[in-house]
């Protein structure tokens, strides 16, 4: 019974340790993140998961401590510029003036089938629309068009913009969002009259979601 119980305090104090560890390191999803963070995290796992195998806790939070460092440490000098090029990967260009660079996808061992499918997860499904293409450090593919595939823009047609908000969630399950209040430039009293308005007398009981359409509109779901 003692081993058990021991065995299972010590799955939750790695399970909240590693969690802590890695949402202090990144914000980044796995296909964004450098290679040196990749490394990191990879034995960060086996470093934070020692103490399930040999008992020894100490030991698992001086090593993972030692990883967020040093992994802190490599992100502050990536920001240097002559540093940047020795621990992550730089921009190459693949498609240049509507042609392939088969050297440059050869080096990235990106196979033509692959960059077709790029270019058409971006809205392209021929290289003869493509002026450039460059295949970013995070391993995402940014496409620029030649002029005649641009998509006309209001200030091509000569059509002053609206100022449009941004379509954000004001209250989450009952709680008010405040940052996102905030951001535009709205108060939670301009937000409790627009609630009362379409009959909700308690936001914390009755709404689980209200959010600002493009259009200033607030929309209200009510709770089941």
């Amino acid at each position: 019974m003692y081993t058990f119980l021991s065995y299972s305090i010590r799955v939750i104090l790695v399970y909240f340790f590693t969690y802590m560890g890695t949402r202090f390191l990144t914000k980044k999803a796995i296909a964004e993140m450098t290679a040196y963070e990749m490394a990191g995290l990879m034995v960060f796992a086996n470093v934070a998961a020692e103490p399930l195998v040999d008992k020894v806790v100490i030991k698992s939070v001086y090593g993972s401590g030692l990883l967020i460092l040093l992994m802190m440490l490599i992100a502050r000098l990536a920001l240097v510029n002559r540093i940047t090029q020795v621990v992550e990967h730089t921009a190459t260009i693949i498609i240049q003036n509507g042609q392939i660079d088969f050297k440059q996808m050869k080096r990235l061992s990106l196979s033509l089938n692959q960059l077709l499918g790029l270019l058409r997860q971006q809205g392209y499904d021929r290289v003869s629309e493509v002026q450039a293409a460059i295949f970013e450090p995070q391993g995402s593919l940014s496409v620029f068009p030649k002029a005649e595939n641009k998509p006309v823009t209001l200030k091509d047609m000569k059509i002053p913009p609206q100022n449009v908000p941004v379509s954000l969630p004001l209250i989450l399950d009952g709680k008010v969002i405040k940052e996102n209040l905030k951001y535009l430039d709205k108060t939670e009293l301009w937000l409790m009259d627009e609630v009362r308005k379409q009959g909700i007398i308690d936001y914390r009981k009755q709404v689980v979601l209200a959010e600002l359409d493009s259009s200033w509109n607030v929309t209200i779901y009510k709770k089941a």
